[in-house]
């Protein structure tokens, strides 16, 4: 079922308080900070998507499933693998660092990773810290981190889904043990005729292909440790609009083709743990569009990485841990269309962190020193503290400090881009609160982000435009989210306040809602499930036009026919709601604003056989 969570009101959590602390509480481990912890010893806002929470939902997405979550916003532009823009609270996509297995992913010349392309039959659970994490993870996560861990199931499960727009998704996965020996593997393959992605252009539909494949395979030895070794590869492609086009235009195709390879081995001597990461990563596409000519033209964008990471851990009592590690990383962009002046950067770091729990008092703190072989040294920071006001009360109180570095289009793009650019940077500040009972948990969070030096367009001296470290942002806001079960039902509520705006101008971010709701029910009887969810955006700015606020509603459900067999459906948009999430031009001599499209109402059957 979906991962219970609740309707309801803290005063009803407050209420069971005394009997539910008495009973046994899950314990989730998370790697919030590089090494395993509870997910209540973190002092920070930290989500886990489970395995079971995905397939029980039947979301078929990545964007649609971080939607549900609190703080996040995603617009996307169109339908399957377009590129969808991820708000976590209020911050724009390039300010939330995307991990697989704890190695960096996305394009280092756009600055962010499309996370439309990650399959979600690669997906074992996703981690989300939110804040300003530099300070363990370096550049990139100003607004957070998403660690997506990839597939290590069970049993072998073949699944396959049809639905709209002749949506077709196969996938398979498994494991095998053989002594010390430990290999999992999964692959799927994922095709839809999709729609028509943007009004204004050709009236065609754009398509979206992703066929994929990955392994985990581990080796324990009590001498050695454990040894390592993952591998993530997906290829495929998306048909798109683009209003920079002929509006006859039907050309435009991105082809793409990403991967992740990891080693890594760790080890505990006593008081002492030790891991050891040797990762390569790849993030290309061939992207298919119309000049100015007329003529079709390949833009090729291809990001090379190479990544070592060391990290240490040592328990100095059952109170005090101390970490740190070395990391170092290289991007290479030889590969991508242009005369880039620069076409390649490493970056060294090292950090170290302290963490106190005496069962009362919590308390962290973590500094990093970056050296980028270009921009030079950003040093960052975390203080937080924590008190268990109960052994499922806390209170905690955080500040922490970010930084993204200038991209390569940023810097070198081709008679445009900026060398003299600096970091943005930023500050987070939070309080929160979390209370965590075996019937319901709550949480609640006041944050505020503020960032400097962003980077803009603008023009120079000499009136042409390119980047510039022009403005500033204030993002700062409540979250609360509340789960529950009561009468069999599980819930979950979740809502954001948040007011997030450009400081030098006053002017709103955009595409941001000031609130959103997203809420959840779903009941279990014998071998059926079955539930809803709703979610809630309110008017927000476009980027030329002020965008209306939309409710959508989804329905889920899912048979066990037996031991092995399982049956789901999933209804999307259950009202057929015609709405806009992103705007994209405006003809100034008409007044007419053209948007991207957004799916009416889909359906979506799927059986899984367990073997």
């Amino acid at each position: 079922m979906l991962k219970k969570s609740t309707l309801g009101v803290a005063v009803t959590a407050a209420l069971s308080f005394s009997a539910s602390a008495e009973q046994p509480i899950e314990r989730i481990t998370v790697t919030a900070n590089k090494f395993e912890q509870s997910i209540n010893d973190v002092l920070a806002s930290v989500a886990v998507i489970e395995r079971s929470e995905i397939e029980a939902s039947n979301v078929r997405d990545l964007p649609s499933l971080l939607a549900t979550q609190v703080g996040f916003q995603v617009n996307a532009n169109g339908g399957f693998g377009q590129n969808s823009g991820v708000s976590l609270r209020g911050s724009s996509s390039r300010h939330t660092l995307i991990l697989v297995d704890g190695i960096r992913t996305g394009s280092a010349t756009l600055g962010y990773k499309s996370i439309g392309n990650i399959p979600l039959n690669s997906i074992e659970r996703i981690e989300i810290i939110k804040g300003s994490r530099a300070a363990v993870y370096g550049s990139d996560a100003l607004a957070g981190v998403i660690n997506i861990i990839t597939r290590q199931s069970q049993a072998l499960i073949f699944d396959a889904t049809f639905g709209s727009d002749t949506y077709q998704n196969y996938q398979v996965a498994g494991t095998t043990v053989i002594d010390a020996v430990t290999a999992s593997f999964n692959a799927g393959i994922e095709k839809t005729d999709g729609f028509d992605v943007l009004q204004g252009v050709a009236p065609d539909e754009d398509g979206y292909e992703n066929k994929n494949i990955g392994f985990n395979i581990g080796y324990v030895n009590e001498s050695m440790g454990e040894l390592i070794a993952r591998g993530q590869y997906s290829e495929g492609y998306a048909q798109y609009d683009s209003a920079y086009s002929p509006v006859d235009s039907t050309v435009e195709n991105n082809d793409f083709e990403n991967y992740q390879l990891g080693l890594g081995w760790k080890k505990s001597f006593g008081q002492h743990s030790h891991s050891i990461d040797i990762a390569l990563a790849n993030d290309g596409s061939d992207n298919s569009r119309v000049d100015y000519t007329g003529a079709t033209v390949i833009d090729a964008f291809e990001t090379k990485r190479q990544q070592v990471d060391y990290n240490g851990l040592y328990s100095i009592n059952d109170e005090f841990d101390v970490s740190g590690g070395v990391n170092w990383y290289k991007d290479d962009i030889s590969g991508t269309s242009g005369d880039y002046s620069k076409d390649s950067r490493e970056v060294f770091a090292g950090f170290v962190g302290a963490y106190y729990d005496n069962e009362k008092v919590l308390g962290n703190i973590a500094l990093r020193y970056d050296d980028d072989q270009y921009f030079g040294d950003e040093t960052t920071y975390t203080i937080a503290a924590g008190y268990r006001l109960h052994k499922n009360a806390t209170v905690r109180v955080s500040q922490s400090s970010g930084f993204k570095a200038p991209t390569f289009n940023d810097l070198y793009y081709p008679l445009s881009g900026n060398p003299n650019l600096v970091p943005e940077t930023s500050v987070n500040q939070e309080l929160g609160l979390n209370l965590s009972f075996s019937q319901a948990t709550v949480s609640v969070s006041i944050f505020r982000n503020d960032i400097e030096n962003l980077i803009a367009w603008a023009p120079n001296a000499a009136g042409n435009w390119q980047p510039t470290n022009i403005n500033e942002a204030r993002n700062e806001g409540v979250e609360f989210s509340f789960s529950n079960q009561l009468f069999g039902f599980d819930n979950q509520l979740n809502f954001t306040y948040l007011d997030a705006e450009n400081t030098e101008t006053g002017v709103a971010q955009t595409y941001v809602s000031p609130r959103t709701i997203n809420w959840s029910v779903a009941k279990q009887w014998d071998n059926f499930d079955a539930g809803f969810n709703m979610q809630y955006r309110s008017d927000r700015q476009g980027k030329v036009t002020k965008l209306s606020s939309y409710t959508l509603w989804n329905l889920t459900a899912n048979y066990q026919l037996n031991d092995s067999l399982s049956f789901s459906a999933r209804v999307e948009n259950l009202f057929d709601k015609q709405y806009n999430a992103v705007d994209s031009s405006m003809d100034y001599t008409t007044g007419e604003v053209f948007y991207y499209n957004t799916a009416d109402r889909r359906f979506f059957v799927g059986a899984s056989y367990q073997f």
